[in-house]
């Protein structure tokens, strides 16, 4: 028996040693060098800008203004109409005994109101659907010529001010590229 625990122990000995050689320590994460980035921003709100702004997006939404510019005179007018009853209301309260006329005006608004809601809804649902399609291949060619624009001037992130909002506490003025890539754009898109 004491000469199978003395066999054991170097095979035992030999087991462990390969184990432990087999365990390497783990490799450290190999650090990838990252090259200097020029970074520069728009303000896409700019391009709106009637005198200053991208000629084809501006006209888009001047097409939009004219074509939907009866149903915003239709709706104003709905919203006087409505404006007036309740200054009727206000009167007709003032004064006792008219719960049949003040019944009859307060059916009269709802019903207005109704109206009013009903056609702002359908307006508003068909300027989005027409300025998508008036705007849709503006915005698609807009994204194209930014990263052209961005790619010729090396720029390796450009940032849109418009849709950072408060995210952004400061930034030099020297990295607003807006004027020029609207003059660019303009230039290629006339």
């Amino acid at each position: 028996m004491k000469s199978f625990r003395l066999l054991s122990l170097p095979l035992l000995a030999a087991a462990l040693t390969a184990a432990v050689s087999a365990q390497t320590a783990p490799a450290a994460p190999a650090v990838k060098a990252i090259a200097p980035a020029r970074v520069a921003y728009v303000n896409s709100n700019a391009f709106l800008e009637p005198a200053t702004g991208v000629k084809q997006l501006v006209k888009v939404y001047q097409t939009l203004e004219l074509e939907f510019s009866p149903q915003q005179s239709e709706l104003a007018l709905l919203q006087e109409k409505l404006r007036t009853i309740v200054g009727e209301l206000n009167k007709l309260g003032a004064s006792p005994g008219n719960d049949a006329a003040i019944a009859a005006k307060q059916a009269e608004g709802q019903k207005l109101q109704q109206e009013l809601q009903a056609k702002q809804q359908a307006a508003q649902e068909a300027f989005q659907k027409r300025q998508q399609e008036l705007q849709g291949p503006v915005s698609t060619e807009l994204g194209k010529e930014l990263r052209i624009f961005a790619q010729a001037r090396d720029i390796s992130m450009l940032f849109d001010l418009a849709k950072l909002g408060d995210a952004l506490l400061d930034a030099k003025a020297e990295l607003d590229v807006t004027a020029d890539f609207i003059a660019h754009y303009n230039a290629k898109h006339p």
